[in-house]
């Protein structure tokens, strides 16, 4: 299964490609088709990213912002990075050890077999509609991980150009446009395969490198009147300076499929003026000539494709930090010490946790509220809900702030705050420190024999989410356990017969992938909590412990923090 390619324009940040496809022609490119350039691209260093000045105009992405540059600025050293490993060999026209399109990649500690024996077919299933998915943050980080990989491609999947190209989208929409730039830089006969080349180009486009992008659409050898490459040649061509060229182009693909959006953004910059109407971010195209064309990108943030959000927002500038009271400078506070007046009160911290609608809500307001929870911690300040501030910093990765607070807590002195809450927090810790806690488990599985409705729940899901992260349990904890009642899962019988068999083969890639599968039904808040035991439990037992750890973590703090 496979989408379009041109369904999500898609970008990337690897230098060095538009001196090549500068220097070689399309007729140069056809003959040196037949010969092998030996050089594996896996057994390269990647190239690191290395901007070009001035390669697009100042934009602004706030009302009342400061101009924010869509590229990152120049005067600071960099080390030449080294020549990437080009390979323009047809597909096919080499052995499959020197054409597997998954090598190219980086080490990710998945190890170069994490798809040894796992399913091509289910790598077509899955792949292609995590471009689009809404993930959880542990779903997202399993996601990037596994898609960015050195490794060997399942089997019958290694010249799967298409593929390749949807795992480059992905990976690109997941945030890691550096892991996009670097696959593309380093898969062989890309010039043999539009989807690949289409990828590269995009990349190249929001990147704002837009000379590379015109470069690669020259390479091209196949498909060159596909839509797609009209209109980059539309665009390159007026860039040249060739406006006859690039209307006649223009035409052409207007024929073939109008988009007039397209139409009047590439119009404007062909006539060199007037009025091209609001600017876009459908897609790499879009965005370079909006940014050409000097437009105020604020109005079609809302519209914008992922890396295009991302990128801009990354280049958004913080906001400057308040002055200190003036009372707290007049009567000196000690150096390093946050003054009194300063501090953001925990009653303001708790009103923004808790008025998050949903879960992706409260991890922002989290990571928002991280610095003035650290605040109240170094100051020591009395705290009257210290669970809710301690689950907000591990939900921020601030576990030595987390670490603190739990320090001071005794559980007959914990205000407003049941018995199972402490030995949740403490199942969460010992999870997200990577340490196994029989006690702990031992308690919640005491604990949720007791009490009733929801609150007698949430510490048996706590239970099974600990068990599922391979925690030892007693046989009498055991016995308890297995009248827990937790809610029911969503998922049919097969689909946890094939997740329960790929981990119990050891197919980490095959585990990966229907783990993700499960999560991308379940949006961004992940997968409902007897499934995400499932998850858990089937990547602890892959050797996939990192991101099982990461399930269970976001799966306790939803128990505390929701």
């Amino acid at each position: 299964m496979s989408k379009t390619v041109s369904r999500r324009r898609i970008a990337m940040r690897a230098p060095a490609y538009a001196a090549l496809a500068t220097a070689l022609s399309l007729t140069m490119l056809t003959a040196a088709a037949a010969q092998t350039q030996g050089a594996d691209a896996t057994s390269q260093p990647p190239p690191q990213a290395s901007p070009a000045c001035s390669a697009a105009p100042p934009v602004s992405t706030a009302p009342g912002a400061a101009p924010v540059s869509a590229s990152p600025a120049c005067g600071q050293e960099t080390p030449p990075p080294p020549p990437p490993v080009i390979d323009n060999t047809p597909i096919g026209a080499s052995s499959l050890s020197s054409l597997d399109l998954f090598s190219a990649g980086r080490e990710t500690g998945l190890g170069t077999d994490l798809w040894k024996g796992s399913s091509a077919a289910i790598a077509r299933q899955v792949i292609p509609s995590l471009d689009s998915a809404q993930l959880s943050p542990a779903g997202a980080l399993l996601a990037r991980a596994v898609l960015a990989t050195t490794a060997t491609a399942p089997d019958g999947a290694g010249t799967d150009a298409v593929l390749a190209a949807e795992r480059v989208k992905a990976l690109l929409d997941l945030g890691d446009a550096e892991g996009a730039g670097m696959i593309l830089d380093r898969t062989p006969g890309l010039s043999a395969s539009s989807a690949l080349s289409q990828a590269a180009a995009e990349v190249a486009l929001i990147n704002d490198q837009p000379d590379k992008a015109c470069a690669v659409g020259e390479a091209l050898s196949v498909d060159r009147d596909g839509i797609y490459w009209l209109r980059l040649r539309a665009f390159c061509q007026a860039r040249a300076g060739k406006p006859d060229l690039a209307q006649l182009t223009l035409t052409l693909a207007n024929q073939q499929a109008p988009d007039p959006i397209f139409g009047r953004l590439m119009g404007a910059v062909i006539a060199g003026g007037g009025d091209p109407g609001p600017a876009s971010l459908r897609n790499g195209l879009d965005y370079a000539l909006s940014t050409q064309l000097k437009l105020d990108l604020t109005p079609a943030l809302a519209h914008a494709s992922p890396p295009i959000a991302r990128k801009l927002a990354a280049l958004t500038p913080p906001p400057p930090p308040p002055p200190p009271p003036a009372a707290d400078a007049a009567q000196g506070a000690a150096p390093g010490a946050a003054p009194a007046s300063a501090l953001v009160s925990e009653t303001d911290i708790l009103s923004m946790l808790r008025s998050a609608p949903d879960y992706a809500a409260y991890l922002a307001a989290a990571k928002a509220e991280q610095p003035a929870i650290a605040g109240l911690v170094q100051a020591k300040a009395p705290l009257t809900a210290p669970i809710a501030l301690a689950t907000a910093a591990i939900a921020a990765g601030d576990l030595a702030d987390a670490d603190a607070i739990r320090a001071g807590l005794v559980q007959d002195q914990i205000s407003g705050a049941a018995p199972g809450d402490l030995a949740i927090l403490d199942a969460t810790l010992a999870a997200a420190h990577g340490k196994l806690d029989s006690p702990t488990l031992d308690k919640l599985v005491e604990l949720g024999q007791q009490g009733e409705g929801l609150a007698r729940q949430r510490i048996q899901i706590a239970a099974a989410l600990d068990f599922a992260l391979g925690t030892p349990m007693g046989p009498d904890a055991r016995a308890a356990f297995a009248s827990f009642g937790l809610p029911p899962s969503r998922l049919t019988v097969t689909r946890l017969l094939t997740l329960d068999t790929a981990a119990d083969l050891g197919l980490k890639g095959e585990t990966a992938l229907v783990s993700l599968q499960i999560a991308e039904d379940s949006g961004a808040g992940g997968p409902g909590f007897a499934d995400r035991v499932r998850i858990v439990r089937a990547l602890q037992r892959a050797g996939l412990a990192h991101y099982a750890q990461a399930f269970a973590v976001e799966g306790l703090v939803q128990l505390q923090g929701r």
